[in-house]
């Protein structure tokens, strides 16, 4: 079983990693959310005008 300190220092690692990341645009992503965005936009405008 690993001892308590050894695993704080894991977990401590992997934010410091994450913290350290340079941010990345996912292109694709951000297109999904966006169409997503404007669907949910236009559905419940129509659900509104209904």
């Amino acid at each position: 079983m690993m001892s308590r300190i050894h695993m704080q220092d894991q977990v401590h690692n992997r934010i410091q990693e994450l913290m350290n990341e340079a941010p990345r645009h996912n292109w694709d992503e951000i297109l999904q959310n966006i169409a997503t965005l404007a669907l949910v936009t236009i559905f419940m405008t129509l659900g509104l005008c209904w």
